[in-house]
């Protein structure tokens, strides 16, 4: 009886509204859903673009800038060279109106030449910079090339600054200022012509996403419908679960007879999980009854050895050598019982290895054997190549760590040097070490890293972008993430540099044992 009124409570759930209101809720929740979907997908693509315009036009003017730059300073030089002045403000006063001209001529921008306290000694059309004074001017007083970018009246003008450094020394300010509107311009219409392009995609593909949700409004509320009438003769006939299970057996071939068969079936084994989960729950009831069985007998089996070895001790403090066949057998009893403790722990730590593997116990490791073996093991994969790798040794280097973890460190950075650089070359590994440090360096030569890309090198699971060249793709192992997470937890850093079409060298810095024992 009981099961027939928990089958009935269970149908009468699946009733929650009306037909038509079922199938007009259904149809208005998937409008509005596809409707945000598509309006954050057109927000999120438009700022995108816009984000990429502007960023390349930032990268543009930057660039433009920094040639800007370099030719001022080139033609200070030569300026001060011909007219044979001193390089200091002095000079930069007596060439500042000649300055100022060449490159207001050269750039076609209004120039002017400041002192490092700020005075205008030349300019071209002063009326602009003092009309417009910004933050640019200060920084560049300060030592700093800056800019600062001003949009009025649909003109977009970049107010730069920058030292004029002779032999390191700044001896006064050049400002000028670019017109970039056209840039500006171009990008506007750009990101305009975009969006709107985006819009009409948008809403095409909103149309047809719309026509889709009808067309599973209609089916769905057909089911509906199907389960309001085996809704109905379920509490009209008091259906028990036999009588389900023979609603199964349905003969009927449209939808309604499918729903029939499924609703009974998922009846059925709604029945039949809650049987199993009354089997689980006397199994879980069984095995925490075992786990605790468990602990107890291992907490008894230490303990009884424990036990023995502390009395056998205790004894063998009292009466030392005095009874000689005592004392052995004391002894052989104290080293079996150990034994079988040892074993026993051992067994136990083996069941908890996965859970403790991050504390990987260090020892003294002689660095100069470790490299040569990771060496000699990376050989045979640079061979593939062309190259070498080289190994040289200048002082005998031992630190404290983890054999297995250091191995990893440095394949990881030899593995690089030789997925990165150039074939038929060298891959130098330098060792030098003294009273407080060991420094290893791999240096390669290749297409080089941007000095910008080196810290993001670190970022666990970044990966530089595919080069042409490059001779393996995807990652090869521990990420630099990894590595210097790794030597970090040895008391160490890492660090690189790198040269373009040239030498790129990965440093790492580790504690000697006698440091580390030291700070111990």
């Amino acid at each position: 009886m009981k099961k027939k009124i928990d089958l009935r409570s269970l149908l009468r759930r699946l009733k929650r509204s009306e037909t038509p209101q079922v199938r007009l809720s259904i149809r208005a929740k998937m409008v509005l859903y596809m409707t945000a979907i598509f309006f954050v997908m057109l927000m999120v693509t438009n700022l995108f673009i816009a984000r990429i315009v502007s960023q390349g036009n930032e990268d543009y003017i930057n660039d433009d800038l920094v040639v800007m730059k370099n030719n001022g300073l080139i033609y200070a030089r030569q300026l001060l060279v011909l007219g044979d002045h001193n390089n200091d403000e002095q000079g930069f006063s007596a060439i500042a109106q000649e300055l100022v001209e060449e490159l207001a001529g050269a750039t076609g921008n209004p120039t002017a030449a400041l002192t490092l306290d700020g005075r205008m000694v030349a300019s071209t059309n002063a009326q602009v910079f003092i009309e417009h004074s910004y933050g640019d001017e200060g920084l560049a007083r300060g030592g700093l090339a800056a800019f600062t970018l001003n949009t009025e009246q649909q003109q977009t003008l970049a107010y730069f600054s920058y030292p004029v450094l002779i032999e390191g020394k700044s001896i006064g300010v050049v400002r000028t200022v670019a017109d970039y509107s056209v840039l500006y311009t171009q990008g506007n219409n750009t990101i305009r012509s975009v969006s709107l392009i985006t819009v009409v995609v948008f809403l095409v593909a909103l149309v047809v996403a719309l026509a889709l949700a009808n067309s599973i409004a209609g089916p769905v509320g057909k089911l509906a419908n199907i389960s309001s009438a085996l809704q109905k003769d379920v509490e009209q006939n008091k259906i028990d679960i036999g009588k389900v299970v023979r609603l199964s057996r349905s003969k009927r071939k449209d939808e309604i007879g499918t729903l029939e068969r499924n609703f009974a079936e998922m009846i059925y084994r709604i029945d039949q999980q809650m049987k199993t989960i009354d089997s689980d729950r006397y199994e879980l009831k069984r095995l925490s009854e075992y786990k605790k069985v468990f602990y107890d007998n291992v907490t008894h089996e230490l303990k009884t050895p424990l036990t023995s070895i502390k009395g056998y001790a205790e004894v063998l403090e009292e009466n030392g050598f005095t009874d000689k066949e005592f004392f052995d057998k004391g002894i052989a009893h104290i080293r079996s019982e150990s034994d079988r403790m040892y074993n026993m722990v051992v067994t136990l730590l083996e069941l908890s290895r996965m859970s403790d593997a991050v504390n990987v116990p260090k020892e003294r490791v002689n660095l100069n054997e470790l490299l040569q073996q990771v060496c000699e093991g990376m050989q045979f994969k640079a061979e593939k190549y062309g190259d070498v790798i080289e190994l040289n040794v200048r002082q005998r280097a031992v630190v404290m760590g983890s054999d297995t973890q250091l191995k990893e460190v440095f394949i990881n950075i030899i593995d690089n040097a030789i997925k990165y650089g150039y074939q038929n070359s060298a891959i130098q590994v330098l060792v030098n070490a003294n009273r407080e440090s060991v420094t290893v360096q791999v240096a390669n030569s290749g297409d080089g890293i941007d000095e910008k890309e080196i810290p993001r090198l670190f970022i666990p699971f970044y990966r530089r972008k595919d080069k042409d060249g490059q001779r393996e793709q995807g990652s090869s192992g521990l990420g630099l993430g990894i590595v210097k997470q790794l030597v970090e937890q040895h008391g160490g850093r890492i660090g690189i540099t790198s040269q373009p079409k040239g030498l790129t060298v990965v440093t790492v810095q580790l504690p000697t044992a006698r440091a580390r024992e030291g700070q111990i």
